[in-house]
């Protein structure tokens, strides 16, 4: 049971080198790839909305928009009713950075499940589904105290 959290960062710290090295033609990190595809996938999403989904503080969300919006890949428009709230959409300049993410991810997700059955697979996702959950769930709990 000691190996689940290490074999988690592994992965993760591979991961993370997969898209530095095959990003590094672009101008997006390996970090910023999550707010550009959620983002263009949730066209109107807020920065509060973007920090919940992924589960990132106000600060770091705030600093990767910034860099893309100054990259040209986001642009921001004002609420209507609250002009303190910005809703955030990609741009066409973006377009060929996402898919190029797109790919990645899939060819990630190929590398990761490689040798796998269909069965290990579903397995693998439902158990990695609830064991983030309960890490989730755990550090919430732990926050509103």
């Amino acid at each position: 049971m000691k190996k689940i959290s290490r074999m988690i960062s592994v992965i993760h710290r591979q991961g993370m080198r997969f898209f530095d090295f095959s990003l590094s033609k672009t101008e997006i990190g390996p970090g910023q790839q999550f707010f550009l595809v959620c983002i263009h996938e949730n066209p109107g999403i807020s920065m509060q909305q973007l920090a919940q989904i992924g589960h990132f503080d106000k600060g770091t969300v705030t600093k990767a928009v910034k860099k893309m919006e100054d990259q040209g890949y986001l642009r921001r428009e004002p609420d209507d009713c609250d002009k303190r709230i910005h809703h955030l959409y990609t741009t066409r300049e973006a377009e060929p950075a996402l898919q190029m993410i797109y790919d990645l991810r899939e060819q990630w997700n190929e590398i990761l499940v490689k040798g796998l059955t269909q069965e290990e697979i579903h397995q693998a996702e439902a158990l990695l589904t609830k064991i983030s959950d309960n890490a989730y769930s755990y550090i919430e709990k732990r926050r509103v105290k």
